[in-house]
């Protein structure tokens, strides 16, 4: 049976439609439960991708969610890892000479190089619309996310993580909520407790992905 995500996350459910000013049914439509679906999919692949490398998580990439996809093949990391912002990150971890066209392969040297994508939310949606990222809401959706989807995301238990690891935001914005959601320090399954600030926001100050920017907050330069 197909994840949704009125069933799996409900209480979040209700603070989405906030965001999008409608109804709980309004902000729900199926498209969204069908990216959440496949999204579910290739994370499942990519933990077992983790393991199979004998991955020990040395960078980790905070996103926010997979981008909203109406029609057509549905666009995330783990899924065609294409697109500006993907392509920003991928450079920024593996030198552009060295990086494969074949997706599995591309995505079999990122976990080969310990790294991994995890993202904050299952709500695909054009955030930038109607200055949705500025609402309460929208903060109080990610710090209430944070605590559940991203959290069962990062303490799966067949992930590995080094003893260290530097962690990079994707989104400003969604950088500050998170900010505001964990004001004493992001805590890892190592253990680790990260301090978030800006400084981990792997963007350009005009707030586009760049790899050099990637390289620099994850010390890889």
């Amino acid at each position: 049976m197909a994840a949704i995500l009125e069933n799996d996350y409900p209480m979040e459910a209700n603070i989405f439609a906030k965001i999008c000013g409608g109804t709980y049914a309004e902000a729900l439509p199926e498209y969204l439960n069908r990216i959440y679906t496949v999204t579910e999919t290739k994370w499942e692949e990519n933990v077992l991708r983790m393991e199979k490398n004998k991955s020990e998580i040395k960078y980790l990439m905070i996103g926010e969610a997979a981008p909203e996809t109406i029609s057509g093949a549905v666009s995330y990391f783990y899924n065609n890892c294409y697109g500006n912002w993907c392509k920003a990150i991928v450079d920024g971890i593996i030198p552009w000479y060295q990086v494969p066209t074949n997706i599995e392969e591309k995505l079999t040297e990122l976990a080969k190089r310990d790294f991994l994508l995890v993202d904050t939310m299952p709500f695909a949606l054009n955030y930038s619309a109607n200055n949705r990222r500025s609402k309460k809401a929208y903060k109080e959706l990610v710090g209430m996310c944070a605590n559940s989807y991203f959290r069962k995301k990062l303490f799966d238990s067949r992930l590995k993580w080094a003893d260290e690891v530097k962690v990079a935001f994707g989104v400003k914005k969604n950088a500050l909520a998170m900010m505001e959601a964990f004001p004493d320090g992001l805590c890892l399954p190592n253990g680790q407790i990260v301090t978030l600030s800006l400084d981990l926001v792997a963007t350009t100050e005009a707030n586009y992905p760049h790899a050099n920017r990637v390289k620099s907050v994850f010390g890889l330069n």
